[in-house]
């Protein structure tokens, strides 16, 4: 069997207060593999951010391991933690984080720029993954003259230019109506149907969840439930 994109082992982290320890998550196990869609739900308080934080080796467990593509993350250091975040792991979030005095183009390659990618190579790579998003006519855009649904769509061209492997979302459809949340849904689908790749998304609408093929649900730090999701309806036809 192939080695999971992702695999955590009686993972676990605390938190030390001044009123004493707070375990954040306790005792999780996970595999991932490459091309999965998945959907992370729970209350607020539950652990979710705290998983995706590692998942996105932006911090480390406090117990157990966790394994990305193979590579025990908890022994690495900052820096080749920084590396290979930046070699596998693209990340959306709820508030799109655009550069507002940047066009679309140039916050797509932002990433690329601290790759050291010469301008030309990066800026050609930023209009290929903003066709990918079907936004080709809107490359010289600023974002404040864009919709929420069109930041949002930017945002995931630049959190796929570097060719991740796996895409991190925190709430990408919170601030969006539902036909547009549709919209974005629709390309998450589309990435990891045709591209294969691996999307674990956290959410708190079960309408959302409903389009991933796994949910993971946490409750006080433990992993409650872990299965298949439904079949969800058809998505309304996306806009450009």
């Amino acid at each position: 069997m192939d080695v999971p994109l992702i695999h955590t082992v009686h993972m676990g982290k605390r938190y030390q207060l001044l009123s004493g320890d707070l375990h954040a998550l306790t005792d999780v196990n996970v595999n991932v593999q490459e091309g999965e869609f998945i959907a992370v739900m729970g209350p607020s308080g539950s652990g979710k951010s705290t998983f995706m934080n590692l998942l996105g080796c932006l911090d480390v467990p406090s117990e157990g391991d966790y394994y990305l593509s193979g590579r025990v993350v908890k022994s690495m250091t900052l820096k080749e933690r920084a590396h290979l975040r930046n070699a596998l792991i693209g990340f959306v979030f709820q508030g799109y984080n655009l550069l507002p005095r940047l066009n679309c183009v140039e916050n797509v390659a932002l990433p690329l720029v601290y790759a050291g990618i010469p301008t030309r190579e990066r800026r050609e790579q930023a209009r290929e993954k903003l066709v990918d998003v079907g936004l080709e006519r809107y490359t010289e855009f600023l974002p404040p003259q864009l919709s929420g649904g069109q930041q949002q769509r930017v945002a995931i061209a630049r959190a796929l230019v570097n060719n991740a492997s796996l895409l991190l979302a925190d709430e990408p459809t919170g601030n969006l109506d539902s036909r547009t949340s549709d919209e974005i849904i629709a390309i998450f689908e589309r990435l990891n149907r045709e591209r294969r790749l691996t999307i674990v998304l956290v959410t708190h609408e079960p309408d959302v969840a409903r389009h991933a093929r796994r949910l993971i649900r946490f409750h006080d730090g433990c992993v409650v439930e872990d299965g298949p999701v439904s079949p969800s309806p058809p998505l309304r036809q996306a806009l450009p």
